[in-house]
């Protein structure tokens, strides 16, 4: 028997989020709070999937965290020409969901981080919203493009 809690955000989710017109749908899609805590989590997220994946929201979090500091250290760098000679951190290239399951990031900005499994047969959207974090994995046939422009496009309206 599913909780209010969850059912409110699955309520949620699937509003934002449809089945996309393809033959499959998302392996999984989860939310979680800014501060790490799990709010919600189906599909491939869940621990008594047989495809589970173990995704650590901090791990996430961590990513949108560098590319702020990153962006004002570039910052700093323009305005001083002295903080140009520190050296700035790169964007963590790889998310380790699990045993041997690792995203490699493809994409990442302020609000959205997209990684591939190798051989592009996996994929996973992150998008910051101003109260959380919202996880969306896929796999074929569905591609990288189609679910971030889906997604990305459902968590821009929340963003305002």
């Amino acid at each position: 028997m599913a909780t209010r809690n969850a059912r409110y955000w699955r309520s949620f989710l699937d509003d934002l989020l449809p089945p996309p017109d393809a033959p499959s749908s998302y392996d999984g899609v989860a939310f979680f709070s800014l501060s790490g805590r799990v709010e919600y989590r189906d599909g491939c997220f869940r621990a008594s999937s047989a495809s589970a994946l173990a995704v650590d929201p901090l791990q996430l979090l961590s990513i949108f965290e560098q590319l702020t500091r990153q962006a004002v250290q570039e910052e700093r760098a323009q305005q001083q020409p002295e903080a140009a000679k520190r050296p700035t951190q790169s964007l963590t290239p790889a998310l380790r969901l699990g045993g041997d399951c690792v995203f490699h990031v493809v994409s990442a900005s302020f609000s959205s981080v997209c990684a591939v499994s190798r051989g592009n047969s996996r994929g996973l959207v992150a998008e910051k919203l101003p109260f959380g974090l919202v996880v969306v994995a896929f796999s074929a046939p569905l591609s990288l493009p189609t679910v971030f422009t889906r997604v990305d496009r459902a968590c821009a309206v929340l963003r305002v």
